[in-house]
């Protein structure tokens, strides 16, 4: 029963995010944006979307083969619906952190690996109306790539962990909820591009 409680309140904090990518590359200049939208599953209050714009602005331009990347940056921004809000009012939240770790798929000409990313969700108020936006960021770590070709950074599916804090900045009774999460179907899911050579 608290997790479906929670339900709406945990999901839109995706991100989700919080995601982090890094590309492969022997300089960083480009910048990367998706928006892009998750489900989120629960035992008692069903799914809820997350919209969510991923950013970053240090992506390597190109990489060579064999030679580790330098980390990237990145941050993921949601806005958190005056329903949700109400929710985390409801269950004593007056403000919530946490974190998110996120599938991250990269297909280097053809060879497949995911990773994962665990981004922070530092500690934000929760107002007592309206809308408001949480922010997630973090990096993931160097890659080294075995092929010269295109390289694609996608993203993937995420599970949230989120603390609901009273007002005293202790936890509220319902602890930690982890929240699985899917990105929604028919999605550009393609983050960043770039060549190994």
């Amino acid at each position: 029963m608290k997790t479906g409680l929670f339900a709406r309140a945990a999901a839109v904090v995706l991100v989700a995010g919080a995601l982090s990518v890094a590309t492969a590359g022997t300089s960083s200049a480009a910048t990367a944006e998706l928006s892009i939208t998750y489900s989120c599953q629960f035992s008692v209050a069903g799914t809820h979307d997350a919209p969510t714009t991923v950013t970053s602005s240090d992506l390597p331009d190109s990489a060579a083969v064999g030679v580790p990347t330098a980390p990237a940056a990145t941050s993921a921004t949601s806005t958190v619906s005056d329903d949700v809000r109400n929710t985390l009012w409801w269950i004593g939240g007056r403000s919530v952190d946490g974190t998110m770790t996120t599938n991250i798929t990269v297909d280097n000409a053809g060879a497949v690996q995911t990773l994962t990313s665990t981004s922070t969700i530092p500690n934000t108020p929760v107002p007592s109306s309206g809308t408001f936006q949480v922010v997630a960021t973090g990096t993931l770590p160097a890659l080294t790539l075995a092929n010269a070709g295109t390289t694609t950074i996608s993203l993937g599916d995420a599970n949230l962990a989120l603390t609901p804090r009273y007002a005293n900045g202790e936890p509220t009774w319902i602890g930690v909820v982890q929240v699985p999460c899917t990105v929604k179907a028919g999605q550009v899911t393609k983050f960043y591009e770039f060549q190994v050579a």
